[in-house]
This record gives structure tokens, sequence and C-alpha cells, in this order.
């Protein structure tokens, strides 16, 4: 199903990916995708979609990823 995101969120995807990538190296999706998601809890998108959005994100900028649910627990 496509799902439509706002600009802003769109934009805070890219913002938050590119940060990693510079300060991490790596891109781990599921904290992320958490972190936006919480951001931007006013536009009722699930986690799961958002986690979509930044994988794509993350492949344009050919991001290393991770998926660690630990991660979570560190929010």
């Amino acid at each position: 199903m496509f799902r439509r995101f706002s600009i802003r969120l769109r934009d805070d995807a890219h913002r938050k990916v590119q940060q990693a990538l510079w300060t991490k190296g790596i891109v781990n999706i599921i904290r992320l995708s958490e972190e936006i998601r919480l951001d931007h809890l006013a536009e009722n998108i699930a986690r799961e979609d958002i986690e979509s959005l930044v994988m794509e994100v993350s492949q344009l900028y050919g991001a290393p990823i991770e998926f660690d649910d630990e991660a979570l627990t560190a929010l």
C-alpha cells in the first residue's frame, strides 16, 4: 500500500539518515524510525510505515543499515 508522508516527516527522515551516516557510519533502521515516529506523533503513522521510508532513504544514500531491536530500550 502506498503511504503518503508529510514533507516535514520526509525531510526529517533524510536529515536523520544523513546524520547517522556521517556520525556513526551506519543507519539503525528501527531506532531512527522510532525517533521519527515520536517526533511526529500528531501524524499518527505506524513505525512500520516509517521503517519503510527510512529504508528507502538509506538505500538512496547507499548507507549500510542494521536492524537493532535493542535500540528501542535506549530511547
